[in-house]
C-alpha cells in the first residue's frame, strides 16, 4: 500500500485506513500501517466494528484481543465507538483493507463504499461483479494474488535466493513487493485495464520462464 500511495504522490500522514480483521493478517497489517503514520480509523473483528474517526489506538487493541482476533471492548478509549460488523465498509477512509474472509464485498456492499483504495488482504474478498462497479466508480482493488505474494517469501529461502536470515527476508520481501506492486498499476494503466487483469497479464507473459526454472506439473 505505501508503494501505492508513492505512486499516487499521497502523504501517508493523514490518510485514513479501515481494516477488517484483527487475525494473523489483519492485525499485522493494522500495526504496519500505524507505525508507517496512516491514521486507522476502523477495524472490525467478529463481535464488531470499532471506529474512531481521530485514531484507534492499535497497539492497544491489539494487546486485548484473543486467540481468535476478537478485541476485549474494555480496551476502548473515550471517543472510540461501538458500531455494526459491517460498517467498516462504510468508513470514512481513504483505504479499505479486508484481511478477513473471502466474498466479504458483493455487489450491494460496494454501493456503502467512499474510499480511493481497497487492498484485498484476505484471498478474494471482493466479488468480480463488485470489482467492476467499483472501478467503473473509479475505486482500485489492488488484488490478493499481487498484495499477499509477500506471504510466499518461505520459497525464496527454499529454492535459495535468500539465506535464512529475518532481515535479509524482510529487505527482499520489500525490495520485490514493492517492485511488483509499482509494476502492476503502471501495466494496468498502459492497457487501460484493472490491476487484476494487469497481473494475470503478466503472469501470463512470465509462465515460461517460471517453467523453465521450476518445471512444468502435469
Amino acid at each position: 500500500m505505501l508503494a501505492t500511495l508513492d505512486r499516487a504522490g499521497v502523504p501517508y500522514r493523514g490518510t485514513r485506513v479501515a481494516v477488517q480483521g484483527l487475525g494473523t493478517m489483519g492485525g499485522a497489517t493494522a500495526r504496519f500501517l500505524a507505525r508507517a503514520g496512516l491514521t486507522v480509523v476502523a477495524v472490525a473483528d467478529v463481535t464488531g466494528t470499532l471506529a474512531n474517526p481521530a485514531r484507534l489506538d492499535v497497539g492497544a487493541l491489539l494487546a486485548e484481543r484473543d486467540a481468535h482476533g476478537t478485541v476485549d471492548r474494555s480496551a476502548l478509549r473515550p471517543g472510540d465507538r461501538e458500531l455494526p460488523g459491517d460498517a467498516w465498509l462504510s468508513s470514512d477512509a481513504e483505504v479499505l483493507f479486508p484481511a478477513a474472509v473471502s466474498y466479504a464485498i458483493d455487489t450491494a456492499d460496494q454501493g456503502r463504499i467512499g474510499a480511493r483504495w481497497i487492498v484485498e488482504a484476505a484471498s478474494m474478498p471482493v466479488l468480480p461483479e463488485a470489482e467492476r462497479l467499483l472501478a467503473a466508480r473509479g475505486v482500485t482493488v489492488l488484488p490478493d494474488v499481487v498484495v499477499d505474494s509477500g506471504t510466499n517469501a518461505r520459497w525464496w529461502t527454499l529454492f535459495g535466493d535468500i539465506g535464512p536470515d529475518a532481515e535479509e527476508a524482510f529487505t527482499h520481501t520489500r525490495r520485490s513487493v514493492r517492485a511488483l506492486v509499482e509494476l502492476v498499476p503502471a501495466r494496468a494503466e498502459t492497457d487501460g485495464t484493472t490491476p487484476r487483469a494487469a497481473a494475470h497479464a503478466i503472469a501470463t507473459e512470465h509462465v515460461n520462464v517460471i517453467a523453465e526454472r521450476f518445471g512444468r506439473y502435469r
